[in-house]
Order: C-alpha cells, then structure tokens, then sequence
C-alpha cells in the first residue's frame, strides 16, 4: 500500500486515476483549490491550495510525507518549481501529466526555437533536460499560460526534471477520449453535428494524430506513481485517427451520416473538428509499448465509447447553457485541475 498524493483528480480522467488507485488498495490525498465536488467520500483525504498561488501548495503538505506525487495542474515552470520547493524529497517519486502539445512546432514562440520533430514524434526528439525555461515570462497571467499551453508545458517539464529532489516520470498524453464524463466535449460536438445533420469542417487532406483512451491514461498514471516508469514516456495508442475515423465512429453510433468539407484555410469556423489537423501531428507509442504499458488500439475503443457517448448524451438545445462551451482545441489541457 502506497501513499499517494494527487494534485487535481476531480475530473475526466484524473477520477479514473483516483478510483484506479483506491480499487488497487492505495492511499490517496487529493491536493484540489476545493471547488469542485469529487465522488470518493471519506476514501480519500483532501488538502486545499491553489497551485497557481505560490506557497500554497507547500503551506498545504508541509509536514506531509508521500510515496508518490501525480501531478495533473502543472502548466508553468513556476508551478514546477513551487512543487519542487513544497515537496522536497518528501514525494518519493513525482509523475507529471504533460501532452502531445509540446510537440507542435506552431508553439515555440520564444527563446528557444523548435528542434527538428517527426510528424509522430518520439520522446528522445524533445529532452526537458535540455529544454530552457524562463520564470520571467508572465506565467501569473492565465490569459498568457492559456495562449502558452504548449510552451508552459515544455518548460514545467525542464523545471521539474532539473529541480526536483527524486525521481520524475513525464507522461506526455495524447488526445484523450470518454464515453462519459469528458469535460473537453469534443466527441459530443461530433455526436451533435450528426443528431442536427450538419456537416464538420476539416483541413484540406487532414493528417492523422494521436488519441488515447482515459482509463489507459488513468493506468499509466497509476502504475508510474506506484511502481515508477523512468524519464519520459508518449502514452498514445498505438495507431492513428484521423477527422473521418471519428465520423465514421459517430455516423456507426448515431446511425446519422456526417458530410465533412474539407476547407484550405478552416480557421475559426465554428465547425471545425478538434480533430482536424492541417498535417499528421502524434506521437510514436514505441517506448511505452516496450516498457510494457497496456494501450489499446483505436480501433477497438472508438467505436465502443462512441456508441455508449450517443446512448448517454442527450442532443444538446439552443437553451442549454452547455452550447456556450466550445470543444476543446487539440492538445488543449485534458488533465483535471
């Protein structure tokens, strides 16, 4: 039985790594700002701290002693910092959920300027220990860490990997997908466009990219923290997806065909699917793969939670409030916070 501290893990994914980990027998303290409820009652002990407030998070663990730290709110080399200064080598080990987006070359718009990245990138393509951070960037303005998501996680990657007193697993996860609970809605915009027969926008001759199943992600996470992974690792399944896998997946689900048009310059058009990339963009699951991580095939999982999503969620209306929130853009954070 392991003590185990999860910074986030109210939402998506990081509630399959927090159930994953009480099923295994652990114990778990959630490190959470205390504003969204969590379903695990007094299974879990709760901490309070806003980690993007610094000295929050080391006046909220001090004196606390843990086995391993899954971190799943650090977007800035600041936060990465500030844990490393909270934590010591009281964490054992630190996990920190990165993403796919460090590899978009479109995001290096600083100092330090894109290295030379395969279209499925591999981990050895883009070392954080080589990777340079700035703490004088504005990364206290959340507009600016938004705008900087890629580039955030790039040099919290650096600062952690540099700094921290114990060992570092980096998970760089992939676009990842639920049946339920998936707070991004980018399968539900799917399911939408297909119940009201409208059609999806794509980049002329869209590439294919990587996705990955939540309850594989949880278990990465879980396995990293308790037995440890070492150094950085892309958790993706194995093949690819495109726009139209994904309408193929829904059209199957729904029993509604989706027209996608294919648009050269697609920017800001409302029906772009956030799965629409302009050139292949992913990762090469190859390390991962060797390291014996269990990540299912597209193939076999789209489909399923495609159909569970279309049975669960009902068509949204011009009334809901939910229309206000746009699917997430790919490589936008997916990790609870």
């Amino acid at each position: 039985m392991a003590e185990i501290c999860v910074i986030g893990g109210t939402r998506f994914f990081g509630k399959l790594l927090v159930r994953r980990l009480l099923d295994e027998g652990h114990r778990v303290t959630l490190v959470t700002r205390g504003r969204t409820a969590d379903p695990f009652g007094p299974a879990v002990r709760r901490l309070t701290a806003d980690v993007g407030r610094p000295g929050e998070l080391a006046a909220a663990v001090a004196g606390e002693r843990f086995d391993a730290v899954v971190h799943q709110a650090c977007y800035t080399p600041a936060a990465a910092l500030d844990a490393c200064t909270a934590f010591g080598e009281r964490a054992g080990r630190f996990v920190l959920t990165s993403s796919m987006e460090v590899y978009n070359t479109d995001t290096f718009r600083h100092r330090t300027p894109a290295p030379p990245l395969s279209a499925f990138a591999r981990e050895d393509e883009l070392r954080p220990e080589e990777y340079a951070y700035d703490t004088d960037l504005p990364w206290h303005d959340l507009d600016f860490v938004g705008r900087n998501y890629g580039e955030g996680k790039r040099q919290a990657e650096a600062a952690l990997v540099r700094h921290a007193e114990v060992p570092v697993t980096v998970a760089r996860v992939a676009h990842v997908l639920a049946a339920t609970d998936d707070f991004t809605g980018r399968l539900r915009f799917h399911l939408d466009r297909a119940r009201a027969g409208e059609p999806v926008t794509a980049h002329a001759r869209p590439g294919r990219t990587s996705l990955v199943h939540a309850p594989d992600v949880a278990g990465f996470l879980a396995r990293a923290a308790t037995t440890g992974l070492p150094g950085v690792v892309n958790v993706a399944s194995p093949d690819t997806a495109d726009v139209y896998d994904v309408c193929a997946a829904v059209e199957r689900a729904t029993g509604k065909a989706t027209t996608v048009v294919e648009k050269d310059d697609p920017a800001g058009d409302p029906a772009l699917s956030p799965y629409s990339c302009p050139a292949d963009f992913g990762m090469d699951a190859g390390r991962a793969l060797a390291l014996g991580v269990d990540l299912a095939p597209i193939a076999r999982w789209l489909p399923e939670i495609a159909r569970i999503a279309a049975e669960s969620d009902k068509p949204e209306t011009t009334e809901t409030t939910e229309t206000t929130q746009k699917p997430g853009k790919p490589g936008k954070p997916e990790e609870s916070a």
